[in-house]
């Protein structure tokens, strides 16, 4: 079977490459503009400023290890299972195909209902860290798989849930 080629002229390979640029310069502004920031607040070292950074990961864990944020929502789901609005809970215990070749996605919980229905919670640390990758993937997997997609977000009194 051959494989799908796509010259550079092709409308598909030309809004790829376009947004890809679109988002590198809206990164770029965005991190100018901490940067501008810390500078207006009479802050010298980059080491201090908050937003994107203090969301995002300092690295990967091992494979089976929960972040700080995983870990409280785990807590959550252990009460709710406590308290049977949960049968059972799996942390990254599946891994789904989501297109050809090398594309998979690995929620964060798959979590089972009382009434024997399953769903993915994929937990993230605000809204802003569910980036375009993510989305893309969360959404595929939800129109391709019977499960109820959760993206989860923590806020003051709990989580909110957003399903896909």
């Amino acid at each position: 079977m051959n494989g799908l080629r796509l010259s550079e002229d092709d409308p598909l390979v030309v809004a790829y490459y376009k947004k890809k640029k679109e988002e590198e310069e809206r990164q770029k502004r965005f991190q100018q503009g901490l940067i501008e920031d810390l500078i207006q607040s009479n802050k010298t070292s980059p080491k201090n400023h908050k937003g994107m950074c203090l969301y995002q990961a300092k690295g990967r864990l091992k494979e089976g290890q929960m972040n700080k944020t995983e870990r409280r929502y785990f807590e959550y789901l252990k009460a709710e299972e406590a308290a049977g609005r949960i049968q059972k809970i799996w942390f990254e215990s599946i891994k789904v195909k989501i297109a050809d070749g090398a594309c998979w996605y690995t929620p964060d919980f798959l979590v089972m209902r009382p009434d024997g229905t399953l769903e993915f919670h994929e937990v993230k640390a605000c809204p802003r860290m569910f980036m375009d990758d993510a989305k893309v993937k969360v959404k595929a997997t939800a129109t391709i798989y019977p499960f109820k997609m959760i993206v989860v977000y923590p806020e003051r009194n709990g989580w909110k849930q957003v399903s896909y």
